[in-house]
């Protein structure tokens, strides 16, 4: 279809990458978080049966958990640096597009 364009909004993407960083930082917060809260009451779960419960349940469950935020993380900041490149992009091209439109005439 010639008449269809693709354009992009740099502003906007930059936008999306704040708001992307936003949640990196939430799920980053909530990691630590979590770490804190196990080390401050490491003795949490006392002893006996709720004990070996606890270790054989929760811990491998908060380390999954804890690897999946890292892991998220790391994975959301690298998309907003991404998305913020991409917009760096869009907007020279766009500048470049413009300022090589004025010599055409």
């Amino acid at each position: 279809m010639s008449g269809d364009r693709f354009t992009a909004d740099p502003d906007r993407l930059r936008q999306s990458a704040q708001r992307l960083r936003s949640l990196q930082s939430r799920v980053h917060g909530l990691s630590s978080t979590v770490d804190q809260l196990a080390s401050r009451y490491p003795g949490a779960a006392g002893d006996g049966d709720f004990k070996e419960s606890y270790d054989t349940n929760y811990v491998p469950a908060a380390a999954a958990a804890k690897e999946f935020m890292t892991a998220l993380s790391a994975s959301v900041e690298e998309i907003a640096e991404d998305t913020t490149t991409v917009a760096r992009e869009f907007a020279a091209t766009e500048d470049t597009a413009t300022r090589e439109s004025r010599h055409q005439t």
